[in-house]
């Protein structure tokens, strides 16, 4: 799964809000207690924020899954196996190592590829004398 960078940009914002918070909440406490607050404190909130990522990113695999079997189910057969080679190869691929994973020949793995493209499941990019094709959903 990759996060957007859009996404991670917001949760780094998050936590840098969540970093003022605690900031302020302590200069409060130390002025009404004459301390600072206890550092179990700190490391409570630190696994907390760790449990709560976690969380999200558990979802996020989920929907992303969910979505994948679901286009999985419209695609004809001989695309299907493809995005199934990709989903099984960490959702990227070289054309060359494609052609010998399926059993298709070079000329029907790049017409598969090419309609994935179309359909925008896949995208192709060059890699020296081949290419490489990852699963862009």
């Amino acid at each position: 799964m990759e996060i957007s960078p859009k996404r991670l940009v917001v949760a780094l914002g998050l936590v840098f809000v969540l970093g003022v918070l605690f900031a302020v909440t302590n200069s409060y406490y130390i002025e009404e207690e004459g301390s600072a607050l206890p550092v179990i404190t700190y490391g409570i909130s630190f696994i907390s924020v760790l449990i709560g990522a976690g969380i999200v990113l558990l979802f996020q695999w989920r929907i992303t899954r969910r979505q994948i079997e679901k286009i999985l189910k419209v695609l004809p057969g001989e695309e299907r196996r493809v995005v199934q080679l990709l989903m099984d190869n960490g959702n990227s691929l070289e054309q060359n190592r494609l052609v010998a994973l399926s059993g298709y020949n070079k000329v029907k793995v790049s017409r598969i590829v090419k309609a994935l493209e179309q359909r925008g499941v896949a995208k192709k990019t060059r890699l020296g004398n081949t290419n490489l094709i990852v699963l862009d959903i």
